[in-house]
């Protein structure tokens, strides 16, 4: 039986071997990271890097504790995992059996597809209407009442809006099974879900370090729920997926919570002067509380994709025959990348 799969776009080495331009040159506008490096990091690693010999704890009892501090819960309502995306998976994994039904508001992240898929469950999502995609809220609560597992992305990507708190509400008095949060974009938008967590033995948010704390390359999150939903996500959750070198690296980021709010502060604002840019062009800039912007480029979006391709410039296209076909996704980057993008774009609309 074959499976959906995850697709990604060439990596970076590749596509500038095909662009004929140093690796360097090549910016990515389209898997939602920092701009920023990480220099910081270096000492980190190189102090843990003399017990690479033995294999992480696995129960990862420090980072538990890192993230409960930020939290502000007690460790037995955390669990690690190797970024969202494998928290999600293991979501699916806890709480899908083979029938169930699983529902969520599309467009949205393909992962809940295909978590659903891999644990034999059926994938009911409830459509929002473009140009704008609103949060269909009263579908949403419907659909929520009998599905095993519910997948709120807040704010949501690929879209970048964020539900107004009324109708997240809703869906969560509604829902009869699991409410898998995922808050992967949350500090964008200054939402904190400790209350709703601690309130609802159902809800499961699910955090990264990923976007606002810029270590994607570590590949580290962690969720948060009742003690129940983390022993079921600990049940199925493989005994050493993160690197100790990741683990010591989120455990500082975690730390440090200055250089993350200063991150999100920063990207906020380039945001708002790259929606103006864009919008200038022409194209219609939908709202965004993340750290990307979703654009509708018309009919020829693929061949404007193809044309930033070749000068090493890579956004986020989508498929030709979704509701998205005509849009393409820009990560907040810097400036120079910005200026490039807008350049590019200008010669090929």
């Amino acid at each position: 039986m074959s499976l959906p799969r995850y697709t990604w776009q060439p990596t970076s080495a590749e596509i500038a071997a095909a662009a004929g331009i140093a690796i360097d040159e090549v910016e990515r506008f389209d898997h939602n990271t920092s701009p920023f490096p990480t220099p910081w990091a270096v000492d980190v690693v190189s102090a843990a890097a003399s017990g690479l010999n033995e294999y992480p704890a696995a129960s990862y009892a420090t980072l538990r504790e890192a993230a409960a501090t930020v939290r502000g819960v007690d460790p037995a309502w955390v669990v690690p995992g190797a970024g969202v995306d494998e928290l999600i998976l293991l979501a699916a994994r806890a709480f899908l059996a083979p029938g169930d039904r699983s529902v969520a508001a599309e467009p949205t992240y393909p992962l809940y597809r295909i978590a659903t898929a891999q644990s034999g469950a059926v994938w009911a999502p409830v459509q929002s209407a473009p140009p704008g995609f609103a949060f269909p809220s009263a579908e949403m609560a419907d659909a929520s009442r009998t599905a095993a597992v519910t997948w709120l992305c807040i704010p949501a990507n690929p879209v970048g809006n964020r539900p107004a708190a009324a109708e997240v509400a809703a869906v969560l008095a509604a829902a009869g099974g699991i409410v898998v949060l995922d808050a992967a974009y949350a500090e964008f938008a200054a939402d904190d879900w400790g209350e709703v967590v601690a309130r609802q033995p159902n809800v499961l948010a699910l955090h990264t370090l990923s976007k606002a704390y810029g270590i994607g390359g570590a590949r580290v999150g962690y969720a948060v729920g009742h003690p129940d939903l983390i022993a079921a996500i600990d049940g199925v959750r493989p005994p050493g997926s993160l690197a100790s070198l990741s683990v010591q690296v989120a455990i500082a980021a975690l730390a440090d919570p200055q250089r993350m709010q200063h991150t999100v502060a920063e990207l906020s604002a380039r945001r708002a002067g790259l929606a103006s840019r864009l919008g200038a062009l022409g194209l219609r800039v939908l709202p965004s509380e993340a750290n990307f912007l979703l654009c509708e480029v018309g009919p020829n979006a693929h061949l404007v994709e193809d044309k930033l391709m070749a000068e090493g410039l890579v956004v986020r296209k989508f498929a030709t025959a979704g509701p998205l076909a005509d849009y393409l996704r820009f990560t907040i980057r810097n400036d120079r990348a910005h200026d490039r993008l807008i350049d590019a774009l200008e010669r090929s609309l």
